[in-house]
């Protein structure tokens, strides 16, 4: 395909998955790729356009490893030559803002390096003749070693060995969740999940005799996610998914004979949700699968074998009374099947292994216990029968009090990630050299997921998905707008990891699975998704399934240098040493009014993820659910990623992410909320837009909207259409709203506190901004979007509190509801029956009058006293208790302990309507708001 110009970026979106298409297949023994990288040594913009003509090869295509709308490429022409119009381009720096601390080395400007991927056939002296406007060089292609870069140009060229990468997906599908094993023909076969018209459909490829047979249709369309595949001992192949069939997710599977799939077999039959399924196969060639299956809310590890005839009976693998998540699994030559996974036992993230030898499991072993996060394990087994394992590792308190307004904070989300290696013998840990330390430097921060495995020749593999910024001088404490995750892989070469080998066209999210096997000969072959998000927007574009060969290190492996495991010593604090009790106490509290039974819910509707554009340093999707579950501990959780910037907008990611959300729906247990963020700028300001209903579009924002020029009528037409309503958050910043319309029906609540900025409650309140300090303006400072200029024009608002991104643990939405369902809490949110707390407080907080009683949030037409019960359980000393009516402080209370119940009566209440609601600060600065109860009186 020639790509000579571009009229708009619009142009190449529309061109991008077709110019990522080569022009001949990869997959043949002779072919290879390899990465051009240019201007490495520029310190500002300069062009690199140029050509490439082979010399015993042919070219058979170019393709720009990241495009830019300034950047195109010319397909080989006849005689296997092509061009490119590329440049280094002034980076885009960090902007800090008044409220951010500076960077001591000021800011240090940077280029973008643009890069070409060339794919070519041919022998051992093929050569590539590179033109430049900066020079001329010869690159020896075929006497290329894997993990070795050439440079030319002194330095300003860096050329290496890339993996072949061709796409085995078809357009008209969004295709996602890849995986691969090995053909008993010596070919391979890739499996993905393909999305169109709101179902999706398993689909096979194998790739046999150096050629891509056509794709079929395994199971499906449905409700699926994620297929993986595995081989019998007879041969067959079997591929297992997990669907949503009936309101629950099941694991099903089929075997391929060589000529057809058979039929159906489902393999789980427990109420909730079984998914993150893991396969191999051991030395008897017994298939096994193991996978994480939830049971009565609680998450646990289970597993099954197939000898060939039968399946095995369910067996629940993992022991903890905790959430046992993400299991790995691997088979030694001995009859030996390993199956980890991580656990939260001890209250934060461990990694646990059991063995099944000799027909049973053997007692559970730690593979990496220390009060750090650690997690997302993957296992694989050497030619010794040793036991391989890799996680990722993390901070202290993972995901505890983090935020804007915070001291002592926790481990945030994303705040670091590395890598670490151990080696499992005679029940002993051995470590493999320090992965991160042997990394280039660009490589050695935030690699994530990573992978092992054993290619032909005896060597360790490790894989993993690296994330480049788009600003890479964005610090961790703010929002990284815009980055990539591309996967390397790294093979242990006796006592070195040797450098790198990327798979290219793997740009995409961060959390993304995909899979590698060993085809005939011994050859690695892998299979991954990509979105194909540029090096302009950084953002989703179509994603598609890649394949390809990775080049093989030259020689035998050589055998790996070990050295005995020494545990780094470690000392730890807890932020909360009373949360199980405080969160207990919440969660048993009940509220009897007016004959109805009601109970506290804590939540958080307003939560980002790796899938919005700001979302980087906020982790991925299913870990910000493993967070709501886990480390916070709540009831229920909406994940807000933005409609916008390749979001919920957009057809794919608006059923993915709703379908995530189902299989974490834990009815009794955990609820999931459907939600995303329609974001405007201030005065029309951001929402939050909840709905118990699965699945409904996004309700775009129009250029008028956008501009403030018109309101929010057109929304609240939406909201009512389909079941919804919104939430506006940060009222009082850029992003907030000047109130300029209210419907009380569908916009029944407002974010009277977030985690990653301030309150909104009024000027000079506690955890406001200052007006005379921009340092404490989180996002801006515009004081009409504070709640009381909302409440004084008559507006039923009641509040909530949320995290928003780069905050955790510290801001509930507290849901006084009477059922604990979706439609249950969105009716309970209807009602303002809420309050906002930064801590487990129990705010309990009713009025009486006129022979009835009324809680928070409620309006009451007719009133004639005015009596307020208060209670409050707090999780530490109270400070002071404050009664607000109509703006205005009428009664306080000052150091009533922990815990505090009093009652007061309005002696001389307002004529007309007022509202009251009630504040709470601990002595620790921790708070609680009730929503206000609205009286009117003659």
């Amino acid at each position: 395909m020639s790509v000579t110009s571009l009229s708009s970026w619009s142009a190449l979106c529309r061109l991008l998955c077709v110019s990522m298409a080569v022009t001949a297949s990869v997959a043949g023994q002779d072919a290879l790729s390899i990465r051009l990288r240019f201007g490495m040594t520029d310190e500002a913009p300069r062009r690199w356009d140029g050509g490439v003509r082979a010399r015993n090869g042919t070219v058979t295509s170019v393709r720009n490893l990241s495009p830019h709308p300034s950047e195109s490429v010319v397909a080989p022409a006849g005689e296997g030559t092509a061009s490119w119009k590329l440049a280094t381009r002034k980076g885009l720096n960090y902007p800090r803002r008044e409220y951010q601390e500076e960077n001591p080395a000021g800011t240090i400007p940077f280029v973008y390096h643009p890069a070409v991927v060339i794919d070519m056939q041919g022998a051992s002296n093929a050569r590539l003749t590179v033109t430049t406007p900066q020079g001329q060089f010869s690159i020896p292609a075929g006497q290329m070693r894997v993990g070795r870069a050439e440079v030319y140009l002194n330095g300003a060229v860096l050329v290496d060995r890339v993996a072949n990468a061709e796409q085995v997906s078809a357009a008209e599908y969004e295709n996602d969740f890849a995986a691969m094993a090995a053909d008993p023909d010596g070919g391979v076969w890739s499996a993905w999940t393909a999305y169109r018209d709101k179902a999706v459909t398993a689909m096979a490829r194998r790739l046999r005799n150096g050629k891509w047979e056509e794709a079929m249709a395994v199971a499906g369309p449905g409700d699926i996610y994620r297929v993986q595949l595995g081989r019998d001992g007879k041969g067959r192949l079997w591929a297992v998914w997990s669907e949503q069939r009936s309101g629950n997710f099941d694991l099903y599977a089929k075997s391929f004979d060589g000529r057809q799939w058979s039929g159906e077999e489902r393999l789980t039959q427990s109420p909730q949700s079984d998914v993150e399924h893991v396969l191999t196969t051991d030395s008897a060639g017994n298939l096994w699968v193991a996978w994480q299956g939830f049971r009565d809310g609680r998450a646990d590890v289970f597993a099954r074998r197939f000898d060939g005839a039968v399946w095995s009976v369910e067996e629940r693998v993992s022991t903890s009374a905790a959430n046992d998540w993400s299991p790995a699994i691997a088979a030694d030559g001995a009859g030996s099947v390993y199956v980890a996974w991580d656990t939260y036992d001890k209250g934060n993230y461990d990694i646990l292994m059991r063995r099944w030898r000799a027909g049973k499991w053997e007692e559970v072993a730690a593979i990496a216990n220390t009060p750090r996060f650690e997690a997302h394990v993957r296992l694989a087994c050497d030619g010794a029968n040793r036991l391989w394992a890799a996680w990722n590792e993390s901070g202290f308190e993972w995901g505890k009090d983090t935020g804007f307004l915070i001291i002592k904070e926790g481990t945030r989300l994303y705040s670091w990630r590395s890598i670490q290696v151990g080696v499992f013998a005679n029940g002993a840990r051995m470590d493999p050299p320090d992965v991160n330390v042997g990394l280039p430097a660009e490589l050695r921060e935030y690699n994530d997921l990573p992978v092992l495995h054993k290619d032909g020749a005896g060597r360790m593999w490790l894989f993993f998905r690296h994330r480049t910024l788009r600003s890479p001088d964005t610090p961790s404490f703010t929002a990284a707008h815009r980055a990539a995750w591309e996967i390397y892989g790294t093979a242990l070469e006796g006592g070195q990891w040797a450098a790198p080998v990327l798979l290219p066209f793997s740009r995409n999210r961060q959390d993304v699975r995909w899979g590698v096997t060993n085809a005939a000969g011994g050859a690695i072959w892998a299979s991954w998704p990509t979105d194909n998000r540029d090096a302009d927007d950084y953002l989703f574009r179509k994603t598609e399934i890649m394949a390809g060969r990775i080049p093989a290190y030259p020689g035998t492996a050589r055998e790996p240098v070990l050295r005995p495991h020494v545990e780094r010593e470690v000392q730890t604090y807890p932020i909360h040493p009373n949360e199980a009790a405080d969160t207990a106490r919440i969660r048993n509290y009940t509220i009897g009014s007016e004959g109805k039974t009601y109970r506290i819910y804590r939540g958080d509707t307003h939560r980002h993820t790796e899938f919005s554009a700001d979302g980087m340093f906020d982790g991925s999707l299913i870990e910000t659910y493993r967070y709501a579950i886990d480390a916070a501990s709540l009831d229920y959780l909406g994940v807000s990623d933005h409609s916008n910037q390749g979001g919920q907008e957009v057809d794919y990611i608006n059923w993915l992410l709703p379908q995530i959300a189902d299989i974490f729906h834990l009815p009794r247990t955990f609820a999931t909320i459907f939600t995303y963020e329609r974001g405007l700028s201030y005065p029309n300001g951001h929402r939050n837009i909840l709905t118990a209903r699965r699945g409904i579009p996004a309700l775009r924002v129009p250029e008028d909207e956008a501009k403030g020029l018109t309101g929010a009528a057109n929304l609240y037409r939406y909201l009512k259409q389909n079941g919804a309503i919104a939430i506006s958050h940060t009222s009082a910043t850029g992003m907030g709203t000047d109130w300029r319309d209210n419907d009380p029906d569908v916009e029944p609540l407002v974010e009277m506190y977030q985690g990653d900025r301030v309150s909104a409650e009024y000027a000079g309140a506690p955890k406001t901004a200052n007006p005379d300090r921009p340092q404490t303006q989180q996002g801006g400072y515009k004081p009409k979007g504070f709640i009381w200029n909302a409440w004084a024009k008559g507006y039923k608002l009641g509040v909530q509190a949320s995290s928003d991104h780069l905050s955790t643990h510290i801001s509930y939405a507290c849901t006084i509801a009477e059922e604990f369902t979706r439609e249950g809490l969105i009716a309970a949110m209807k009602k303002r029956h809420s309050y906002a707390a930064t801590d487990n407080i129990v705010l309990d907080y009713r009025m009486q009058t006129g022979g009835r009683e009324y809680i928070q949030g409620d309006a009451v037409e007719d009133a004639d006293r005015v009596r307020l019960w208060v209670k409050v359980l707090g999780t530490s000393d109270v400070r002071q208790i404050d009664v607000i009516r109509s703006n205005q402080f009428i009664h306080t209370v000052h150091h009533p302990g922990r815990d505090a119940q009093f009652t007061f009566e309005d002696a001389e209440p307002l004529a007309g309507e007022s509202y009251y609601y009630v504040r709470v600060q601990q002595a620790d600065d921790e708070m609680a708001w009730s929503s206000p109860i609205w009286v009117k009186r003659k």
